[in-house]
């Protein structure tokens, strides 16, 4: 689990204010420093005054081919209008007799203006004699306006370009995640989640690899019961046709009454041994479909060990103290609670004591002990084995059961066994 995270929200704002940054940075550089350069050199050049002087032979023409006088204010504003953004002014002996700006009111002006010399006078020679015509005009403001489109549009590339560079590696990575998503839904759960960053979305990959992982495994262990589960199957279908081919054999044999008479409880007797047989091999088939079902199981309240344990260990005792076998008891028992389900444990101390019945040697005793360690508590039986072989070699499907059982308790079953011995190990946690 990451500790401090930054947010994939803040990282989009930080993104967006540095897009934002590097766009003003651009317009300013462009706008101000080309205006610069763009009033230096209209400084330096005649520019203005070219654009001036074709203005003013288009005015001599009109007034030529008009006929205007300067008392024409109304023809004068005609061509005025069909030059838009200047203004001009007509005077005559330094008095203004016309100007764009109030064409009406000037007719009758009589105040004198002073003459100023950086201003550019025209002669123009109207009807009633010649006037002088000053015309202010801008044209450099073209330019200026489309310099400042330009700075706004490379300003509004540099934007989206800081901005789409920095958003492509989070979109990079969101197509990555795709693909490796779509790699665990087609079934592949080898394909590793990619982690970047330390964001939000960092935070779904780590939840999409534990996913993963636990489907992965999941998938692991279904392959691995079904394997077991085909095994055990196979095993006992193997178990069972011996005994069912030797009951089909004796039920010939009495069908057919090709048996002596003094043979008929011996024949009798053996096939009530195989249906014995083939009853235990179901029970156990039977109990192996109950443990091995992926369901919850319930655990009984916390109880000290000895209390789950000495009566079970007790019946056994003395059911295999008839059969001939001995003990030697180490039962120092723990204060140790544990809790467990009551019907497994009958079942594990019936799995015990069958699997002594059939395979330990009475020559020696069954060694029982309790133990405690940190963890919890243990209960450890070993035996010798018996070197005559049963008639029936066994499926082995008690152990599985112990196994299952002893896991959906939270606890582990171990075996040891080799030639000569065989233990088995009951381990429980502490549940105080």
């Amino acid at each position: 689990m990451m500790n401090k995270t930054s947010s994939l929200t803040k990282y989009l704002g930080s993104l967006l204010i540095l897009s934002c940054a590097a766009a003003a940075l651009l317009f300013c550089c462009l706008r101000f420093g080309g205006g610069e350069l763009l009033e230096r050199y209209f400084e330096g050049s005649d520019f203005q005054h070219q654009y001036n002087e074709q203005r003013i032979q288009s005015f001599l023409a009109y007034v030529d081919e008009n006929g205007l006088s300067t008392a024409d204010t109304e023809s004068i504003t005609v061509w005025v209008k069909k030059h838009p953004l200047i203004l001009m002014e007509i005077y005559r002996q330094n008095i203004l007799r016309y100007s764009s700006s109030a064409p009406e009111e000037l007719l009758d002006n009589e105040t004198e203006v002073p003459y100023y010399a950086w201003t550019s006078y025209y002669e123009v020679p109207f009807s009633d004699g010649i006037a002088e015509v000053v015309i202010y005009a801008d044209d450099t403001y073209r330019f200026f306006s489309l310099l400042t489109v330009v700075s706004l549009g490379a300003s509004l590339l540099a934007f989206l370009f800081v901005f789409l560079r920095g958003i492509g590696g989070v979109v990079q990575y969101i197509c990555r995640l795709s693909e490796e998503i779509q790699a665990m839904e087609s079934g592949d759960l080898d394909v590793p989640i990619t982690f970047e960053g330390n964001h939000e979305l960092t935070r779904l990959a780590h939840s999409l690899d534990s996913m993963r992982n636990a489907f992965k495994v999941q998938k692991e262990e279904e392959i691995n019961i079904f394997r077991a589960n085909q095994a055990m199957i196979t095993a006992m279908s193997h178990d069972l046709r011996t005994p069912l081919t030797t009951l089909q054999i004796y039920t010939d044999i009495l069908r057919y009454k090709k048996h002596e008479p003094e043979q008929l409880d011996h024949y009798l007797a053996t096939i009530d041994a195989k249906a014995a047989q083939i009853r235990q091999l179901s029970e156990n088939i039977f109990e192996y479909s109950l443990v091995s079902r992926h369901q919850h199981v319930e655990l009984a309240p916390p109880r000290l060990f000895r209390d789950v344990f000495h009566d079970q260990l007790s019946a056994m005792v003395a059911y295999l103290s008839q059969k001939q076998f001995s003990f030697e008891l180490e039962l120092d028992w723990p204060n140790v609670q544990i809790s467990v389900n009551s019907q497994y444990i009958k079942r594990l101390t019936d799995n015990v004591t069958s699997n002594i019945e059939k395979y330990a040697s009475a020559e020696r005793p069954v060694f029982i002990t309790v133990r405690e360690k940190d963890i919890g508590a243990c209960l450890i039986v070993e035996n010798s084995v018996n070197v005559t072989p049963p008639q029936q070699e066994g499926t082995h499907i008690g152990l599985v059961n112990m196994e299952a059982m002893m896991k959906k308790m939270e606890g582990e079953c171990r075996i040891d066994q080799s030639d000569a011995s065989f233990q088995v190990e009951l381990w429980f946690p502490r549940a105080d």
